[in-house]
């Protein structure tokens, strides 16, 4: 009974000094680790005079003016998380996925001093002579610009006139909706023989897949051209090429093939 008594208050005399034991070892095992910060933000709260006592996967244990906390790494800014020593996957992606970041990283693993100086030196022309940004004034004013845009204007000009003739050798005459944006398409249903109601097809998604391909073999059909003809608009290569064989070969349409089978027919009889 007397050993039961003097066990019980061994233990209840122990136990402070168990707990306290238990807040100092951690500190002891981590004091040659520990790092300090006047200030210590987080997403949410502001901590003073913090010491890190703790580092573990998801959380760092600090002991602070007020008293002690766990922080979540997520909670943490990126440059006190890399201060910790946390993965380098958590710095900020803008400031190593961008081209000048991943130059210097390249140049610094190579060895030769002239490469490592001609880095340098165009990282300090960079730094003397950042690229200009144009206004829109000054865009409008570059040559290229209006090189670019004549360009465009030819190309666009010499398609509407490809549209021309190929409606013109199906018997169709277009007028002047060929030379409009958008509204060339209703010349160029009638020229295949297509009402211009399936233009409104083309504003619907996946329907407009059915005029986007019964047009080609309609097209040239009307043109008296080979369903192969046809099938070649469909393919994204040489699709240029049979649009091109459409608008400048010779042979007239089907519709005047199949008018000029009757002439035939009365000059035999004749």
């Amino acid at each position: 009974m007397n050993t039961y008594r003097v066990n019980r208050c061994a233990a209840v005399c122990l136990a402070p000094l168990a707990v306290v034991a238990w807040l100092i070892l951690p500190l002891a095992a981590a004091g040659a680790v520990e790092e300090t910060f006047a200030v210590l933000q987080t997403k949410t709260t502001a901590y003073t005079n913090v010491t890190v006592t703790t580092k573990a996967k998801d959380y760092v244990f600090i002991l602070h003016d007020s008293g002690m906390t766990s922080i979540r790494i997520a909670e943490l800014p990126l440059e006190v998380q890399e201060q910790l020593g946390y993965a380098v996957a958590n710095s900020r992606k803008s400031g190593t996925n961008t081209a000048a970041a991943w130059a210097k990283r390249e140049i610094a693993k190579i060895d030769a001093p002239q490469i490592k100086a001609l880095g340098r030196e165009m990282e300090q022309k960079l730094r003397t002579h950042p690229p200009i940004a144009l206004s829109p004034q000054q865009m409008l004013g570059s040559p290229v610009v209006w090189a670019a845009l004549g360009i465009t204007l030819l190309l666009y000009l010499f398609y509407c006139y490809c549209c021309m003739l190929i409606c013109r050798k199906t018997g169709n005459e277009p007028g002047i909706m060929v030379w409009l944006p958008v509204l060339q398409v209703f010349p160029l249903l009638r020229a295949a023989g297509m009402s211009g109601w399936w233009f409104l097809a083309f504003l619907v998604p996946v329907l407009n897949l059915v005029p986007s391909v019964l047009w080609p073999l309609r097209i040239a059909k009307a043109r008296g051209k080979s369903i192969w003809v046809g099938v070649l608009l469909l393919l994204p290569v040489v699709s240029l090429f049979a649009f091109l064989y459409l608008a400048f070969s010779d042979g007239g349409s089907a519709k005047q093939g199949e008018r000029s089978e009757p002439n035939l027919v009365s000059l035999q009889v004749a």
